[in-house]
């Protein structure tokens, strides 16, 4: 698992430009942000429970990872506008797990 490979997967989901990729884009890049979210949730999930429970830190991260498998099973939808919005939507997951994977950290030290 490259940590370099996700985040550059999850600069793709989220830059901002005015041109709307082809939807055949939006689904390669919806395929591997599932491919990495599904690796990285259990690495979050365990740094996240080992986090102090009931204080505030520990309850907004559970509420992030709680939410993320509704995000995921929505689907990209019919529209261009809406797949693109929902690839960024997990461009943002992808990169809260990341950050919360212990990944990053592993690498520098």
């Amino acid at each position: 698992m490259d940590p370099e490979q996700i985040k550059s997967t999850i600069v793709r989901a989220l830059v901002e430009s005015s041109n709307v990729p082809r939807y055949e884009d939006l689904v390669k890049l919806h395929d591997d942000l599932l491919r990495h979210i599904e690796t990285l949730t259990p690495l979050a999930s365990k740094r996240i429970d080992a986090l102090n429970h009931g204080t505030v830190e520990w309850y907004g991260k559970v509420s992030k990872l709680s939410s993320i498998p509704y995000e995921v099973d929505r689907g990209l939808g019919t529209g261009l506008m809406s797949a693109k919005a929902h690839v960024q939507g997990l461009g943002y997951s992808c990169r809260f797990l990341l950050e919360n994977s212990g990944l990053q950290t592993e690498r520098k030290g």
